[in-house]
């Protein structure tokens, strides 16, 4: 054998297991292709059963958020018909003459307890 015959001997061996090295990888490679792609369709499933879900939450959502906004025109109107009516004037003469009735309860009460003893 001269030296030609090994270096091509070399090459075709070369050749061959870079053949066999690049199937092995092509193999992988569709492997994880494979793979990708059903979790890929396994995540397009769980996107589809969540969607509705998620538009229902999101309806919910929405309706709790305009009864709130309801809730609270409410309590502002509230807030504004105590203030201007007659019942701003009312709280303020209770505060005014409570500490007069607390004071008449508790001269009254003696009297009602002396009665209570008596009997």
């Amino acid at each position: 054998m001269g030296a030609t015959s090994i270096i091509l001997l070399v090459g075709v061996c070369s050749f061959w297991v870079i053949v066999g090295i690049m199937f092995a990888l092509f193999g992988r490679a569709r492997k994880v292709l494979e793979d990708m792609e059903r979790t890929l369709g396994e995540i397009r499933n769980d996107i589809a059963r969540l969607t509705p879900v998620l538009s229902d939450t999101l309806q919910e959502v929405e309706k709790t958020g305009q009864e709130m906004g309801q809730t609270a025109s409410e309590i502002r109107t509230l807030t504004r018909r105590i203030n201007s009516g007659s019942a701003a004037s009312v709280v303020s003469g209770t505060v005014n003459y409570l500490p007069a009735a607390l004071t008449v309860l508790r001269m009254v009460k003696p009297l009602f307890e002396k009665r209570r003893s008596r009997k």
